[in-house]
């Protein structure tokens, strides 16, 4: 294998975990590869809104790991643009797009995807009425209609943007309030564009000329289904971890696919570690990048000094 196909660390997953991985690797002078295949910034890139990174009273998500990725590029990683479809964590290499490459330590930082409502057509209309990401798509249906499903504080940031963007905002959740951090929930309620539904789920949605046009909400405590008509229908229900990769792997995951990590963000193979959203926990930005900087450190240790850590038991 040439010494092009070699690096100390591969980083699998360009969020906000594996650019703070690859930030400091960089400056412990690791040779560093970081292998994205989608778009760099994970979830967190599709945020409209970031409140509660420290030191920064508020940023658009795309801006923030923006800034992470120029940071780590300053610092000597070099970016793949490829998917990783394997790892043979016997002898620690990766195979994608450009073939095999070896490296000394790996962090899977693969992060995690939308839920999905699971309508008949919902796939097909993604792109034609269907959106997962208000920040991305909200511009579009500027002056219409539009609906968001769900009541987290994710659904709340693309509540509080689209009602800047659209004439009418529905807001719809199963549950008979929102669960998002109070200062989300009392914005929301102040916007006199919003209409909220609750203890109301989406039952159908109806296209025309294929695109969608209209969903029917039925209320669970009363059965009554009523009919809206919207342009767009942003869904933010809720994440699921990208293990897949791991899983075929043979590296364990818990009852929720997420990838179990001791403390030193180890994973049941020596010399290779998993950080932000594919570990479950409390799915922030915050924990993302902090359990990022401990495999990279505990990547470099096991690296240069071949310090196993504790081990996952």
């Amino acid at each position: 294998m040439s010494e092009k196909n070699e690096f100390d660390l591969v980083i699998i997953g360009g969020g906000p975990a594996g650019l703070t991985a690859a930030l400091y690797a960089g400056r412990m002078g690791l040779k560093t590869a970081l292998f994205e295949y989608k778009a760099f910034g994970g979830l967190a890139g599709t945020a409209p809104k970031i409140e509660n990174y420290p030191g920064i009273e508020s940023i658009n998500g795309l801006e923030l790991t923006e800034r992470m990725r120029k940071q780590a590029e300053n610092w000597g990683t070099t970016f793949f643009y490829n998917e990783v479809t394997s790892i043979n964590p016997k002898d620690l290499t990766i195979t994608s797009g450009k073939g095999k490459t070896k490296a000394r330590a790996i962090i899977i930082a693969t992060g995690s995807k939308h839920l999905t409502l699971g309508l008949p057509n919902e796939y097909e209309l993604v792109g034609n009425g269907i959106s997962y990401c208000a920040t991305c798509d909200g511009p579009l249906f500027r002056d219409q209609v539009v609906a968001t499903v769900g009541g987290s504080n994710a659904a709340g940031l693309e509540v509080i943007f689209l009602s800047g963007v659209a004439k009418k905002v529905y807001l719809i959740h199963r549950r008979h309030c929102m669960r998002a951090e109070a200062c989300i929930v009392d914005e929301v309620d102040s916007l006199p564009n919003v209409e909220p539904m609750y203890n109301c789920t989406i039952e159908e949605a109806i296209s025309k000329d294929e695109k969608l046009s209209e969903i029917k909400v039925k209320n669970v405590e009363t059965g009554e289904i009523t009919k809206l008509d919207i342009n767009a229908l942003f869904i933010a229900i809720g994440v699921e971890p990208q293990s897949e990769l791991a899983k075929n792997a043979g590296i364990e995951l818990d009852e929720e696919n997420n990838i179990k990590v001791d403390r030193n963000q180890q994973t049941n193979f020596s010399g290779i570690y998993a950080a932000g959203d594919v570990t479950g926990g409390i799915r922030q930005v915050t924990t993302a990048t902090g359990e990022a900087t401990t495999a990279a450190m505990n990547a470099y240790l096991f690296i240069k000094q071949g310090w196993y850590g504790e081990g996952l038991s």
